[in-house]
């Protein structure tokens, strides 16, 4: 098969596995949506090798990652809708990009390309100046949120860059006292193993209008995880309402997560922070707050 044959057969499989999602969206059929999803990811990924290698129009894969991205949009939609519940209690989950520098610099080439493979919104965009940035990330002074996270304690809610218009994205529940949890999911490992890599106590929400939520964490109270080491995996404690089995994030960058959750989370660290000897004084300390919030209700 030629590569021109290879690329058409390609386009069509994705373009069949869209059309399935579609139908499964409209019977609100998330499992059998994610599944025909996750087929058409794989399957862009490939499409862009193939396109990269040969010189094959890029039109044709800028069209069908911004169908996939917003098709995971419907998706996320549909999960909202069922995490009603959860806003109320005001913690929230992030979904950071890979950063190799323990998310206190810019990422390396390796994990940028990384990034760009996986059609990270962000990274791919003509925006994104991270590869020209120099000096050192700050609070005022960052190409991306991953570069000053867990140095500054701080993550944003993103901006909307699959339509012609780039517009901001709001976090309407996020709590002041309340949790945002960063994930992120390494290189090689599959949703299912996503890691928490830090724990953000919320001090201030800012949450202007013509700009992006942002959320800034207490240094005091707020703590990173070894997560080289120290393994905690989001979908160990997190489960979506409505669907329980189903493991998927899709294309939005938070989650609404429960206090009862997060409680679970803090206990499931402080359990492997003590069987590695490291200090769980700022756990213990969220633990009896997640208590007491608890209790209260």
């Amino acid at each position: 098969m030629s590569i021109y044959e290879s690329f058409g057969n390609t386009r069509e499989q994705i373009e069949k596995h869209n059309e399935a999602v579609r139908l499964f969206i409209k019977k609100k059929s998330i499992t059998k949506a994610t599944e025909e999803i996750e087929k058409s990811k794989d399957l862009l990924i490939a499409l862009k090798d193939i396109a990269k290698s040969h010189d094959e129009p890029e039109p044709t894969v800028s069209r069908l990652t911004n169908e996939l991205e917003y098709l995971a949009e419907k998706i996320d939609g549909l999960l909202s809708k069922r995490e009603a519940g959860k806003m109320e209690d005001g913690n929230i989950a992030f979904k950071c990009n890979w950063n190799d520098k323990f998310y206190k610099a810019p990422c390396s080439s390796e994990a940028y390309e990384f990034n760009i493979q996986e059609g990270r919104a962000w990274c791919s965009s003509p925006l994104s100046k991270c590869r020209e940035f120099i000096g050192e990330s700050n609070l005022y002074n960052h190409p991306c949120y991953e570069s000053i996270a867990l140095k500054e304690m701080y993550f944003g809610a993103g901006w909307d860059h699959t339509r012609d218009k780039v517009q901001p994205r709001h976090i309407h529940s996020a709590k002041v006292s309340r949790l945002a949890i960063l994930t992120t999911r390494p290189p090689g490992a599959e949703e299912k193993d996503r890691l928490i890599i830090g724990c953000l106590y919320i001090k201030g929400v800012q949450d202007d209008t013509n700009e992006e939520t942002k959320i800034y964490g207490d240094k005091t109270r707020s703590f990173e995880i070894d997560y080289n080491k120290i393994k905690v995996k989001f979908w160990d404690y997190y489960k979506n309402e409505g669907a329980e089995d189903l493991i998927l994030w899709a294309s939005g960058l938070f989650r609404y997560v429960s206090d009862g959750t997060v409680l679970s989370i803090l206990k499931g660290i402080e359990k492997q922070y003590k069987h590695n000897d490291r200090d769980i004084a700022k756990i213990d300390e969220l633990i009896r707050h997640y208590e007491a919030l608890i209790n209260k209700k």
